[in-house]
């Protein structure tokens, strides 16, 4: 599994890609709703819009990368190495490649990094995100809660 993951720098001009990344792991959450696919698009490019404006922001030095799978583009992954510890700000993967492994191998590269740098991984979950324990199983730790936010962190052994 591991030689069939790999990340690489997303590019600016793959703006596109990044965006039906975006949708197609959030279009199921509007399904409930009684609207139009003009109305649904319009909600999903506000809120990639807003997503994407807020970690610029917050994260002006984070890292994008595309997650690979077999040469193809499954997923995406947001980081930034701070001062004080690694931030990992997202991540997602196509939701029929979810529970395959893929975000055990990437998260287990993650913490090796880390472990050379002698640095933290730090990260915030939804409160009732099943990703909460991939994190759990990984080492990661709960250190606080702001609703509806868990914050977790992973510490070299």
């Amino acid at each position: 599994m591991k030689d069939k993951v790999k990340l690489r720098v997303a590019l600016s001009e793959e703006e596109d890609t990044l965006y039906s990344l975006f949708v197609s792991t959030r279009k199921n959450e509007f399904a409930i709703l009684e609207l139009d696919e003009q109305q649904i698009e319009g909600l999903l490019r506000m809120q990639y819009d807003a997503q994407k404006a807020s970690y610029q922001q917050q994260f002006p030095n984070a890292k994008y990368e595309i997650i690979m799978y077999e040469g193809v583009g499954i997923g995406r992954l947001i980081t930034e190495v701070q001062q004080e510890a690694i931030r990992l700000i997202d991540i997602f993967i196509l939701p029929e490649y979810r529970g395959s492994g893929i975000c055990t191998v990437l998260l287990r590269e993650f913490q090796h990094v880390a472990a050379e740098s002698r640095l933290p991984i730090e990260l915030t979950v939804l409160m009732g995100n099943p990703a909460q324990r991939l994190y759990e199983r990984c080492g990661f730790v709960v250190t606080g809660e702001v609703v509806p936010h868990v914050m977790m962190a992973w510490h070299r052994k």
